[in-house]
């Protein structure tokens, strides 16, 4: 811990607290600076420091106390002075709990659990089954930024963990570690079929050159730290009724912060979770395993009341008339899913200084949806001509935003608005498939979609099959 406190000069610390203020004052305000105490250091370019007054910024509200992640160098102006805990005296010992547990953990992961995996399942071409320990290990850019162990248990229905480490880097955003690992942690459980109950204090074994090593659980022998300190940050307590598990209640609470979400979105997700009884687990789900992306989820829940089927898996093939409704607002959302994607991609292929760039390379396009009228509103970041644009119905270009109707079947009603959209000078087309039937007073733009209409329902149903077979 010396090592990371910040003290005045003299009492032993390997960072002085007065560096740390000069620090301080290079990267932001006086007035600013005046309302932060260095407390610790996170990495080579980051400190914790602790709010001392009030502080906003636009929706974020800081209160006295909460303990923030300032970091020293350029970064985004929404990572800066991220939460890390709520408390400074919570932070400091969660932080000597997980570097206590850190060596031990360390052990187990690199030279037991690892090699043990790597020697009976992926040597010999096996997959594993439910209740084995499976390492997983999480790197960004090189960089390893976790390490667990989780294996289905049957004792108590739920996942077994005995290794979690995490860790915070310059070049990762504020608890994104603990937010990944803890996703695909769930994403597990869910998949495995159990109650979504998580455990730290269970025993486990593995198998390493014909000798058996036994665990009694995690090595803190209770929900690791770094998890609770999210969990605090996030707003989410973990532990509370058991220090040694995330019962399925905290799971549930858990998969929605940890799952990105829109914010029109996760107000669409509030709703259908109430009022259409949609479970939130299968919803978390298929946005991170991007069974269905942000926007074609939002559509689905907007436009339509089969999104809980949809997700689900689909109705049974007996009931026509609700497959054939099910499978036009999934035809329209994948359609709007792709051309989001093909408005947001930028490929650098054609830089002028022959460097492509094939990471974090997206436009800035946001959405909005419509549900009276079962339509997308793009936000675009520049000035662009729609692709897609069918034969003669091409589009000006759309300065500020493109409104789409993604239809199969075109009504009336459709063409009429089209029509008073764009009287009111709003760029607005249809999105059909390729293959798709047109009236013969289609007098408004039209964009084709690439695929035809056989194409997009085979990749639903391929979804709708993974969805029912997504829970084991």
């Amino acid at each position: 811990m010396r090592e990371l406190l910040l003290a005045p000069i003299g009492h032993g610390t390997a960072h002085s607290l007065e560096d740390a203020r000069e620090a301080l004052r290079r990267v932001v305000p006086d007035a600013l600076a005046s309302s932060l105490v260095p407390l610790a250091v996170v990495d080579e370019a980051s400190l914790a420091c602790v709010v001392l007054n009030p502080l906003s910024d636009g929706d974020r509200a800081l209160a006295p106390g909460t303990v923030v992640r300032l970091f020293l160098g350029e970064v985004a102006p929404e990572h800066q002075l991220a939460v890390l805990d709520v408390d400074p005296l919570l932070y400091i010992a969660s932080l000597e709990e997980e570097l206590l547990a850190r060596e031990a953990g360390l052990t187990r992961m690199l030279d037991e659990i690892g090699p043990a995996y790597e020697h009976a399942f992926i040597d010999r071409d096996r997959r594993p089954r439910d209740f084995v320990v499976r390492p997983v290990r999480l790197a960004c850019q090189n960089v390893v930024v976790g390490y667990a162990a989780i294996a289905q248990d049957s004792a108590f229905d739920g996942l077994s963990v005995p290794a979690w480490m995490t860790a915070e880097v310059p070049h990762v955003a504020t608890h994104e570690a603990n937010r990944a690992m803890a996703a695909l942690t769930l994403c597990d459980a869910f998949a495995r079929g159990g109650t979504m109950e998580v455990r730290f204090d269970r025993p486990a074994s593995v198998n390493l050159d014909g000798r058996t090593i036994r665990y009694a659980g995690h090595p803190e022998g209770r929900v690791p730290a770094g998890l609770r300190r999210y969990g605090r940050a996030t707003g989410v307590p973990l532990g509370v009724d058991d220090p040694a598990s995330i019962s399925p209640a905290e799971a549930r609470e858990l998969f929605l912060a940890v799952t990105p979400m829109p914010r029109g979105l996760r107000a669409r997700v509030g709703a259908a979770v109430t009022a259409d009884g949609i479970s939130p687990e299968r919803i978390c789900y298929a946005l991170l395993s991007q069974l269905w992306r942000e926007l074609e989820l939002e559509l689905l829940l907007a436009t339509s009341a089969h999104g809980g089927s949809v997700l689900a898996g689909g109705g049974a093939w007996t009931h026509r008339s609700l497959r054939q409704a099910e499978a036009d607002v999934c035809r329209g959302a994948l359609m709007a899913g792709m051309y989001f994607r093909r408005l947001n991609g930028r490929d650098s292929a054609g830089a002028t200084d022959d460097v492509r760039v094939v990471e974090d390379v997206s436009a800035g396009v946001t959405w909005t949806v419509h549900e009276d009228t079962a339509a997308v509103e793009y936000h675009l970041s520049d000035s662009t001509v729609p692709p897609w644009a069918a034969g003669d119905s091409a589009l000006p270009v759309a300065d500020v935003s493109l409104t789409v109707l993604p239809r199969v079947h075109v009504s009336d009603r459709d063409l009429a608005v089209v029509r008073a959209l764009r009287t009111r000078g709003t760029a607005a087309a249809l999105l059909i498939p390729q293959d798709a039937w047109l009236p013969a007073q289609a007098d408004v733009p039209v964009l084709r979609c690439p695929d035809r209409l056989a194409d997009l329902d085979r990749a639903i149903e391929d979804k709708l099959l993974t969805s029912r077979l997504a829970r084991g």
